[in-house]
């Protein structure tokens, strides 16, 4: 399902960037950062590619990125799909088996599937399970909502944390490098409810730390509105992931609060243990 995006001119939607840049790489081994890098192409909006478009992206000539597409294919990794390439359920298989440090070692994705669906069977509202991700909301789970017909998240995806209520709830709760890193971050509207400067969501932050609650009213599609509550180490009080509700028709996602609040206090306990 392809998802509808606000467009912004002069500014690149998040679905077409992939999660790290090929100079994240440049440290490499030449040939396992090239390899490396051809993975990361495909983490865009667009699953399929071909050679052309996946050299042109690494900055390699059309004959090293053929070749080095036909290890991977050996490895089974990425498959041929008539002309072009695309990644196979190896990597999918691989990609579960990540996370955080934290999450794999409590099961929380395992622990946190019961909650998301009672969350989505209360609200038949699209639910999610999230992560900080430097400056980003990472998408651990999603459960959709009937009327999640254009929603821009996806397992696996990301959105810039100061436009999501996910992101606003896990900044709140982080530890100061990781909130002063996010305030530094450059921002980009994509509504007019986008959180506008570094001075105006510290402001919201303040409010989230003391309602333990954030909200998303439009900030990235100006119709998708959500609510947010953060999983919480017992021990730190440091926000290892979030719960989310958002909904196309909802507005007043207040009715949500108790029932976010209750699941995550409850997978908070697992977070230390």
């Amino acid at each position: 399902m392809t998802s509808t995006l606000p467009r912004v001119p002069g500014v690149i939607e998040p679905s077409s960037m992939s999660s790290a840049s090929p100079e994240d790489f440049a440290s490499r081994d030449s040939t396992a950062g090239k390899v490396l890098t051809l993975l990361d192409a495909f983490g865009g909006s667009k699953g399929v590619l071909g050679v052309t478009e996946l050299a042109r992206h690494v900055g390699l000539p059309k004959s090293t990125a053929h070749r080095l597409l036909s290890v991977m294919v050996a490895s089974g990794f990425v498959c041929r799909i008539g002309s072009r390439y695309a990644l196979t359920e190896r990597l999918f298989e691989v990609g579960n088996r990540a996370g955080s440090a934290t999450i794999r070692a409590t099961g929380l994705r395992r622990r946190a599937m019961p909650y998301l669906t009672e969350l989505h069977a209360s609200s038949l509202d699209t639910v999610h399970l999230a992560t900080l991700s430097g400056t980003d909301v990472l998408y651990l789970e999603k459960l959709f909502g009937h009327w999640d017909m254009r929603g821009p998240t996806s397992v696996g995806g990301r959105l810039p944390a100061y436009a999501t209520a996910l992101g606003k709830v896990l900044l709140a709760f982080a530890d100061d490098t990781i909130l002063e890193t996010n305030l530094k971050a450059p921002m980009r509207r994509f509504t007019a409810h986008t959180v506008p400067s570094a001075v105006v969501l510290e402001k919201e932050l303040e409010s989230v730390r003391s309602d333990g609650i954030a909200y998303d009213r439009g900030a990235f599609l100006i119709d998708m509105h959500c609510i947010a509550v953060p999983i919480l180490d017992p021990q730190t009080n440091v926000a290892v992931a979030a719960l989310s509700i958002s909904s196309f028709r909802h507005r007043k996602l207040d009715i949500y609060a108790a029932a976010l609040h209750k699941a995550a206090k409850d997978l908070g306990r697992h977070a230390a243990s």
